[in-house]
């Protein structure tokens, strides 16, 4: 759909050309387009707003999401306007877009298309370069303190990778996105590093030995400090806390978090505000304070309802599907939880498929999606594995039967929505 057959009178009229874009969920690769000087070019004619805001910038395999919502809690208790941009969205298009904890409005979204439509059109931008348009104008305008940047993909071609921020965080590299960042854990690092900007600190998670050191050549190189999360020896503790080992002596923050692999996005958060201290000063107590109440955000092994022992964690790769099992393990075992899986086509690999065949249980759904692998090839996999129904009533017996059940719900975020909506119809 074109723009200049739109008039973009209301938000819907937005909606409707969002949803005819090409997207990574459906479309994989053929949805990107790794060209930063035509975005940079786009930028430009906005008056380029990603360089009116100080911003961090976080990419990694795993973590990227919550490190950045943890960062955006601790900057908005500290009383910065903070802006937080992040990638997919789960329910609706407005969440990637938030200003201290509020998402933006619809008037604002429409103000944008409204305003730049001839432009967009123009330079042919994908959707993940709109969105990314659409952050860098929103926060500018805001006049942000602070932006928290998630890259999408990667992070040397990544739109984001316009920004020159205070710091940049690699919170994890493993092996994901291969067909397009490469398949070696030396060749994701280097595209991950790309991230990493000269005389600019940068916060390294829990990487790999290979990974680490092609990370630590990139910020030799660039003369950018190297602040490692090892050296705090991060770990989740009863009661949900997490320990640190700072020059101070231990400390212990309460958090609301509950997956163990929390405690090295805090760990990242801790040595991100460490690095930049000298331009947004945070103290401790703020920061515990925000701990104490920070949102992983959604499908990060989350408990969908109060009353069940349901849990969505977005787990398709094998760091993930780890730690998605270390999680587990604290709130049930192995033996007795039921998996209910969807995943896209191209996660399909071995490790991952034998990492998640621990479960003794498996049910699997296939998303109604191009990109979705189809429950034939699952059989392969696991000869023993049940289809998940198709069927409304049919799913709602499942779901009534398992109302007592420990349940994972996994695999893509794309699949979040479905079981919400499922959720939703039980009474």
């Amino acid at each position: 759909m074109s723009f200049l057959s739109m008039s973009f009178l209301t938000i819907e009229d937005v909606e409707q050309y969002l949803a005819a874009i090409p997207k990574f969920q459906s479309d994989h690769a053929k949805a990107a387009d790794f060209n930063l000087a035509k975005f940079e070019r786009f930028c430009e004619e906005l008056g380029c707003p990603q360089e009116q805001f100080p911003a961090v910038h976080v990419a990694g395999t795993n973590g990227k999401g919550s490190t950045c919502r943890i960062l955006a809690a601790i900057y908005h208790e500290a009383g910065y306007t903070t802006g937080l941009y992040t990638s997919p969205h789960i329910l609706t298009f407005n969440e990637r877009f938030i200003i201290n904890g509020s998402t933006i409005p619809d008037a604002e979204l429409l103000a944008f298309f409204q305003q730049y439509r001839t432009l967009i059109e123009e330079h042919r931008l994908t959707y993940f370069e709109i969105s990314t348009a659409i952050a860098f104008w929103w926060f500018a305008k805001s006049q942000v303190d602070i932006a928290i940047i998630e890259t999408g993909l990667g992070g040397r071609l990544d739109a984001t990778n316009i920004i020159h921020p205070l710091a940049s965080i690699i919170t994890s590299i493993s092996l994901d996105h291969t067909d397009i960042l490469g398949d070696s854990l030396a060749a994701i690092a280097r595209e991950k590093g790309g991230i990493i900007k000269s005389g600019r600190p940068v916060i390294i998670g829990n990487l790999p030995e290979e990974a680490e050191r092609i990370i630590q050549g990139i910020a030799r190189e660039k003369g950018s400090e190297l602040f490692d999360i090892k050296e705090l020896q991060p770990r989740l503790v009863s009661g949900r806390a997490v320990l640190l080992k700072t020059p101070g002596g231990q400390k212990k923050l309460r958090t609301s978090l509950i997956a163990p692999v929390q405690a090295l996005n805090v760990a990242m958060a801790w040595q991100a505000i460490r690095a930049v201290s000298g331009h947004l000063p945070v103290s401790e107590q703020q920061f515990e304070r925000a701990l104490g109440s920070v949102a992983p955000g959604y499908g990060r092994f989350e408990q969908l309802s109060e009353k069940r022992r349901w849990y969505f964690d977005g787990a398709h790769n094998i760091e993930a599907v780890k730690q998605v099992k270390e999680s587990l393990a604290t709130v049930g075992n192995m033996n007795e939880a039921i998996l209910v899986l969807s995943l896209m086509r191209d996660k399909i690999q071995p490790d991952v498929m034998n990492e998640f065949s621990e479960f003794k249980n498996i049910y699997y759904y296939s998303l109604n999606t191009e990109r979705a692998a189809p429950f034939k090839e699952i059989k392969e996999w696991w000869p023993q594995v049940m289809a998940f129904p198709n069927q409304p009533d049919q799913q709602q017996r499942l779901l009534k039967e398992f109302e007592t059940e420990l349940v994972i719900f996994a695999g893509s975020f794309y699949f979040y929505a479905t079981v919400r909506d499922w959720i939703k119809t039980l009474v």
